[in-house]
């Protein structure tokens, strides 16, 4: 049966061009591509180019989600094996051999492969090598399994297809279709992959695309079958390690940025990723809690002010930033000195656990409270590092209001509260300080 190459169209006549005549190149004639084209652009008429009878395509007006897209051509090509691919990459010639080899194995596989990176040029080739084996904490994270992969038509009707609610819907995918079959690694790169400015990722922004890939994650969480394994389990010590190390870092960078600052400097940091948290806390916990911090969007994070990156500070103000750019004074952690002083302390050398969420590490530790969520606003109950950690992931990636912090002292902006009208989530390792939604997992530590 013919190997069905399933295609959502949204307006890019400018690559479409390139991943049809990749298919056309394939060395297994034996393919369906179809193509289910939302464009107002010119893809059309690109398309009215081609003549091959394999190639399925049309033209809906209507803006469909590519799930519903991919569900309406699953519905309507017949085979045992199909791969949702983007107008925007390239096939490699053995694409469809080398999956169709791999899902012959089992007849619920779901196949993923590694890649070549490419610009919006085509230039730039880069191999990316994808993990031999997606462990459970990665699969259900956003650094998760997502396209490209191709799966058995009998897999698809097992999951129910693709989600037209979700924006990450090939990660949904591959969440809702584990335990079902084994997950399949070609260990050679299929496909040519383009990163440019008009992609989904690029254009919303890592975090934005995060936030939707955690929603996904939540919504199977919820939904997994209790016989399976949970995905969270065993990972506390690694997010305690996680915590420890940061916030040991992030002091030392802060000790080392503030001993070259006014005493009496009110203080703003720069950004609000993750290393600028992890210096606002490092600075507080040092007797210096910033005034707020500065970023391209103003707006709030744990209750403290972000005031526009392009609105000038007063003269007495100073702005820390903790990464370092060429030429700049004000931050010392890409700075060789500064990482002589962590490996002295026995930390790890580069500023790794600053820098990024690590994304293993915040969704174990959110997602077995979220999962139990019931809505509305959130008190965390908990001290210490941790418990910022925690209320700084509500915030931005599970994307819910923090209260306060319950039952203790209040942190950066947020305050310490003798009650709250919110659920109370408490952080790992105070079970016992108070009651609310508790971390666990379904299969216990």
């Amino acid at each position: 049966m013919p190997f069905l190459l399933l295609m959502p169209s949204y307006n890019q006549a400018h690559f479409i061009k390139e991943a049809v005549d990749s298919v056309l190149a394939q060395d297994d004639p034996d393919w369906e591509l179809w193509i289910l084209d939302n464009s107002s652009d010119t893809t059309p008429q690109v398309m009215a180019e081609y003549t091959d009878p394999r190639i399925h395509f049309i033209h809906e007006p209507k803006r469909m989600d590519p799930g519903t897209c991919l569900n309406e051509m699953l519905r309507m090509a017949v085979g045992e094996h199909f791969s949702y691919i983007h107008t925007d990459n390239r096939l490699l010639p053995n694409y469809v051999s080398a999956f169709r080899e791999a899902l012959n194995r089992h007849p619920m596989a779901l196949a993923y492969c590694d890649q070549f990176g490419i610009d919006d040029q085509g230039g730039g080739r880069k191999y990316r090598k994808r993990p031999p084996v997606f462990s459970l904490p990665r699969l259900f994270s956003w650094d998760s399994l997502g396209a490209p992969f191709a799966a058995t038509t009998k897999l698809a009707g097992a999951v129910g297809g693709f989600s037209a609610d979700d924006l990450a819907d090939d990660v949904y995918f591959a969440l809702k279709a584990d335990g079902l079959g084994p997950r399949i690694h070609v260990a050679k790169a299929l496909v040519e992959y383009r990163c440019h400015g008009g992609s989904r990722a690029e254009s919303l922004g890592m975090q934005a695309v995060a936030q939707a890939i955690y929603s996904s994650v939540v919504k199977v969480y919820r939904a997994r079958n209790p016989q399976l394994p949970d995905p969270f389990e065993g990972t506390l010590p690694g997010i305690h390690r996680h915590v420890k190390r940061a916030f040991a870092q992030a002091r030392m960078l802060a000790s080392t940025l503030l001993a070259s600052t006014a005493a009496d400097a009110p203080i703003w940091i720069d950004g609000t990723g993750p290393a600028s948290f992890w210096l606002a806390l490092a600075c507080e916990s040092l007797g210096r809690r910033p005034r707020g911090f500065r970023a391209k969007r103003p707006g709030m994070l744990l209750g403290l002010p972000v005031r526009e990156l392009s609105e000038p500070l007063e003269s007495h103000e100073r702005s820390l930033r903790p990464r370092s750019e060429a030429g700049d004074a004000s931050s010392l952690s890409q700075d060789w000195t500064q990482s002589l002083r962590w490996v002295l302390r026995g930390l790890p050398p580069t500023d790794q656990a600053l820098k990024r969420y690590p994304a293993t590490i915040m969704c174990s530790l959110l997602a077995p409270f979220h999962r139990q969520h019931p809505g509305g606003p959130v008190a965390v109950v908990g001290q210490g590092p941790l418990a910022a950690y925690l209320a700084y992931g509500i915030e931005t990636i599970a994307t819910l209001p923090v209260a306060g912090l319950l039952n203790g002292p209040g942190i950066l902006g947020l305050p310490g509260l003798a009650e709250a009208d919110a659920t109370s989530w408490v952080v790992p390792g105070n079970e016992s300080a108070a009651s609310g939604i508790t971390w666990r997992t379904k299969n216990p530590l």
